[in-house]
């Protein structure tokens, strides 16, 4: 059985979006762990350019890591601390956000 006809046996369109998450929905996910976890971050002061930079990361955590625990949006945090050091984020932060 190939692709195509499982998808037909289970009345599933084969062009149906999977892990769709808008930009709105990820920078909310990541706004909430933000605030839990680094308190000191200033994303009010975040360049245009690092903003798409953690939401590019986003896609990748979401295949990665699974939702518990804000581990996809922490493991996007941790991608991208060495920038984040410039809003605000501290070595206590980091250690707040490793979740290994």
């Amino acid at each position: 059985m190939n692709s195509q006809e499982i998808l037909k046996e289970a009345d599933i369109r084969p062009d149906e979006s999977i892990l769709l998450v808008t930009a709105k929905e990820a920078i909310q996910n990541l706004l909430e762990t933000m605030e839990e976890y680094c308190p000191s971050l200033k994303i009010d002061k975040m360049a245009k350019e690092d903003i798409k930079t953690l939401l590019n990361s986003y896609g990748a955590c979401i295949v990665e890591h699974h939702p518990e625990h804000h581990h996809q949006e922490r493991a996007v945090l941790l991608r991208n601390f060495e920038m984040l050091r410039k809003y605000g984020s501290k070595d206590e932060d980091y250690e707040l956000i490793d979740f290994c």
